[in-house]
């Protein structure tokens, strides 16, 4: 037990007053003379015991009121494990969930709303000097700075379901971090439905100066069904053929979903339609075949019918079909085979370098670059053909007849493999090859059990790490090899262009090969991106101008951050973007699309179980924090306990009340005892 003011204390000396006037005070009897004594027959006298008696009780219930008057201006309180008042300043830092999970409703309507009333009143409940800092799913660096109370309040009352949410064991971090710079006495407050996707929850080493509460809001899980991603089973996309998506779909309940049909709408317009059985809390993968007619930029969407939660009821992406290949050819004496593929084919824009006269700048938006031979290039045209891959772009190659190492040597050591000096005779044939590869998958509408494959006389043996054979010869070599590298592809074919060599350039494969080695995506770009990102996004396109670009959806504009990496064109849109949808990116002052981004939210809140609250409180006691699972209203008496203690000065006030109560009680009805003289 302790005094919040315990100054009017003092005021007890002024019980003495009272005591020293009724001490000095008492009359004395005296003797009165009645010259008849038959009037002392009508005079009731009283004991002078009795009337002592009650002068003493009426004494003592006027200072016990005085008393505990005094006692409810000095506010008795008890605190827990009788710590001493706080009365210093403390900074007091609460993190609210407001990610999508937090638009369901609970028992008190919106779980964010409810999230919101706890902070308010946690905020309430604290000193004038302390200062606060909100902390939020989306990081929001406007509420983190350190604010009064009332400046706190109104940063809660504009906190709004976010799309850029972070996970809570980072916000955990982030929060301590910052109370860390603080010397002031520290609190920091959880309030969420601690969702198992968060798991696991722990930040640093626990901090003892630093008073830890986790609220929870009790979030009843919802059935949902979740359009989780999608994403292409060939890397060659042309237009008037037959188009392969893959569609995860997840079920985030405990029953059994049967024939739920997901529907794809490209520019509007249905193209095709899965159907799914998923199991409770699984998830299941189906496959959309399609065909877009017209190249250029499309926008798409998976959707069904909707459940509970909707942001995840659609998945929106982006196919952005070329009609417009890009090639280029490196040679040392003259073009001879590659040219005759692409220069006279619709669809495919060809250009041809003698290797003493290459533009480097024209790498940028090239689909693909043949090295139709060269005699050994130089470290510099070697370093630029690595940059080019590493940015994504394709590159095949063939040595150069009757040179040693095939005139790779250079590029070979540039790229990370291995090229034997002299050729090898071999006088056989190609074996085999990949029908699983992308250059071969449906290539062939039947494929011929024998089929004819090209003859190879000569040949330089190649060895890359981790490549895989596109062709074997019958002696297990590799005829032509294919890497990654960077967000690109290698090809390295063991003979030339030559007929000493190998009839590969008169086959029938060559055509086809070097025509889908073409038409292979640039890099593995994403169909989508996710709302409020702040990472740069990759277009694929070549960087031409500091010219803006804007993102549309519908009426609503996004201006973006144009940046030039190693020539190819990102973009950054700072988090701004926080509606689902597919955009049309625009040269600005013009209505020309350069390309379509879709945008989805993250799918991390489709999952909606939580922690139940035996599991919750040892996380929180791991993390040397206390769990709290009441209302606001709960919540904010034990806050005020916990800093001000349990008060008991409305108990002195009904103290008061009932000491006056009895004095009043002893003037009116004790009366002393009295005889009657006669």
């Amino acid at each position: 037990m302790t005094w919040l003011y315990p100054l009017f204390l003092w005021a007890l000396l002024a019980l003495l007053i009272p005591v020293i006037i009724h001490l000095f005070n008492f009359r004395r009897y005296k003797k009165i003379a009645f010259t008849n004594l038959r009037f002392l027959k009508q005079i009731n006298q009283q004991t002078k015991s009795g009337n002592q008696l009650k002068k003493y009780l009426i004494l003592a219930s006027r200072l016990l009121a005085l008393a505990f008057l005094i006692f409810a201006f000095a506010q008795p309180i008890k605190l827990a494990n009788n710590k001493a008042i706080n009365r210093s300043k403390q900074l007091v830092s609460i993190i609210i969930d407001n990610s999508y999970s937090m638009n369901n409703t609970g028992e008190e309507g919106l779980l964010l709303e409810a999230a919101k009333n706890r902070a308010r009143a946690i905020i309430s409940n604290a000193k004038g000097s302390d200062e606060f800092q909100i902390i939020t799913s989306d990081m929001n660096a406007a509420l983190m700075h350190n604010s009064s109370k009332q400046t706190a309040l109104e940063n809660i009352d504009q906190i709004k379901i976010s799309a850029g949410s972070h996970p809570l064991s980072q916000l955990i971090l982030l929060q301590e971090r910052l109370l860390k710079q603080s010397n002031d006495l520290k609190s920091a407050f959880i309030i969420s439905d601690f969702q198992k996707n968060d798991a696991p929850l722990s930040g640093a080493a626990n901090d003892t100066s630093i008073q830890k509460t986790w609220v929870r809001i009790s979030n009843t899980a919802a059935a949902n069904i979740s359009i989780d991603t999608c994403y292409l089973n060939s890397p060659i996309l042309q237009a008037g053929e037959t188009i392969s998506l893959a569609v995860d779909v997840s079920n985030y309940s405990p029953n059994e979903v049967q024939g739920l049909t997901v529907d794809l709408l490209i520019d509007n317009k249905p193209k095709g339609v899965a159907s799914f059985d998923i199991k409770p809390y699984a998830k299941t993968t189906q496959v959309i075949n399609f065909v877009i007619d017209a190249g250029g930029s499309h926008a798409c969407v998976l959707k069904h019918a909707g459940d509970n939660m909707a942001f995840d009821d659609q998945l929106f992406f982006s196919l952005n079909l070329k009609t417009d290949f890009q090639v280029i050819n490196i040679f040392d004496k003259k073009e001879q085979y590659i040219n005759a593929v692409f220069d006279e084919t619709q669809g495919f824009e060809y250009q041809g370098f003698a290797s003493g006269a290459v533009q480097f700048n024209a790498f940028n938006k090239a689909s693909l670059i043949c090295i139709e031979g060269s005699n050994n290039l130089s470290n510099g045209m070697a370093g630029e053909l690595k940059k080019y891959c590493n940015n994504g772009g394709n590159l095949f190659i063939f040595p150069q007849a009757n040179l040693p190492y095939g005139g790779l040597q250079n590029l070979a050591s540039a790229m990370g493999f291995t090229i034997d000096e002299n050729p090898i005779t071999l006088n056989g044939k190609v074996s085999s090859f990949d029908l699983e590869h992308p250059i071969f998958k449906n290539l062939f509408e039947k494929v011929p059990k024998q089929p004819d494959l090209p003859l190879v006389g000569r040949y330089y043996n190649t060895t890359t790490p981790s490549a895989i054979a596109l062709m074997k010869l019958n002696n297990g070599a590799n005829f032509i090899s294919n890497f990654k590298l960077g967000k690109g592809q290698v090809y390295v074919c063991s003979s030339p262009l030559n007929a000493e060599y190998s009839n590969f350039q008169n086959h029938a494969f060559f055509v086809p090969v070097l025509l889908k080695a073409a038409m292979l995506l640039k890099y593995d770009a994403p169909l989508y991106f996710q709302c409020g990102q702040t990472e740069s996004i990759a277009t694929g396109q070549a960087f031409t101008s500091e010219r803006g670009i804007t993102l549309q959806l519908g009426n609503n504009r996004y201006m973006t951050e144009v940046i030039n990496m190693d020539g190819e064109l990102f973009l950054n849109t700072n988090g701004e973007i926080a509606q689902a949808g597919d955009y049309k990116a625009l040269l600005n002052n013009s209505d020309s699309t350069l390309l379509g981004l879709s945008f989805n939210m993250n799918r991390k809140e489709s999952d909606t179980r939580t922690f139940s609250e035996s599991e919750l409180e040892n996380m929180a006691t791991q993390n040397g924090a206390q769990l709290f699972s009441g209302s606001a209203e709960k919540l904010s008496a034990e806050y005020a306990a916990s800093l001000k203690g349990t008060p008991f000065w409305k108990w002195c006030i009904i103290f008061v009340l009932f000491f006056l109560l009895i004095e009043i009680l002893l003037i009116r009805f004790l009366k002393p005892h009295a005889k009657l003289s006669a």
